[in-house]
């Protein structure tokens, strides 16, 4: 006997990949549960079994890093006071750093993360927590099916009291842009392409530019409730913005920037942050 649950939550992260680099990933979160009815036929608590997955993807690898430990370019090491430090080594030279607060960092046993490796390491390391009844657990992670423009980004929001705090998180974001009370698939399109693949930086947490013969980098980095963070990451993936990076923020900076490249034009931005929320912001700049 099987039980689903469909839709049990949202994992937003980012994940490395050797070859695009930093990704912002929104998961929607499936599972079916195996196992033999009890004397109320029923395989188990269905609230509490629900609870404790969700719990254990919360503390485990939403809103974190995801980085493929098994890979041969990736450096892993433990720095002083429950702080890490991942390091992927390119073979054109570039390279990538992360040092975080080791829970800001999920290592996960392969060499390629893919939505499939993420949840068999997931089923493997849920089965003992859940009631000793159930014989067997999926899941499924998969992006959200986007009708439309998307773009994955990663940012951190250092002022923040949960861990969206966390300098390299990211999520799969839709987009939906009107201009002057229509709706804008080109204007949609552009944005995804400016965002493509992108980690959005905040003035305020960087701390130099870095050039390295042909390479070029930012460095990141500040102190939050959960400790010191810091990054370097390739400046071609780098799109500055002289705000923090709430979807508010975004959602704004995309309107006005809109209008002030077409003064006359009336833009309402809807901006996503993962699947189903964000914020929306309006603007127009009379022409001269």
């Amino acid at each position: 006997m099987k039980l689903f649950v469909k839709n049990l939550t949202h994992v937003d992260l980012s994940y490395f990949d050797a070859e695009r680099g930093l990704l912002g990933e929104s998961w929607q979160t499936d599972i079916v549960l195996t196992g033999k009815l009890n004397d109320e036929s029923m395989i188990c608590d269905f609230s509490l079994v629900k609870k404790h997955i969700k719990k254990w993807l919360d503390d485990h690898i939403d809103h974190m890093l995801a980085i493929p430990a098994e890979h041969p370019s990736t450096t892993f090491t433990t720095l002083d006071k429950d702080r890490v430090s991942f390091q992927f080594d390119h073979a054109d030279g570039r390279r990538f750093l992360c040092q975080a607060p080791s829970q800001a960092i999920c290592r996960l046993p392969m060499s390629t993360i893919t939505p499939e490796a993420a949840a068999a390491w997931v089923e493997s390391q849920i089965l003992n927590l859940l009631p000793a009844e159930l014989e067997a657990v999926r899941v499924r992670f998969s992006p959200e099916n986007i009708d439309g423009a998307e773009y994955q980004y990663s940012h951190g929001l250092k002022k923040h009291a949960g861990n969206c705090q966390r300098i390299a998180h990211g999520h799969r974001s839709t987009i939906e842009i009107y201009e002057d009370g229509e709706r804008s698939l080109e204007r949609e399109k552009e944005w995804a392409k400016r965002w493509e693949d992108s980690y959005l930086g905040t003035e305020e947490d960087l701390l130099e530019l870095i050039d390295e013969d042909e390479h070029h980098y930012h460095r990141f980095g500040y102190e939050s409730a959960q400790g010191q963070f810091e990054l370097l990451i390739d400046s071609q993936q780098v799109y500055m913005l002289n705000s923090d990076t709430t979807v508010e923020s975004l959602s704004a900076h995309i309107a006005d920037t809109l209008a002030e490249e077409n003064p006359g034009s009336h833009f309402e931005v809807h901006a996503f942050e993962g699947v189903g929320k964000g914020a929306i912001s309006e603007k127009r700049i009379d022409a001269q």
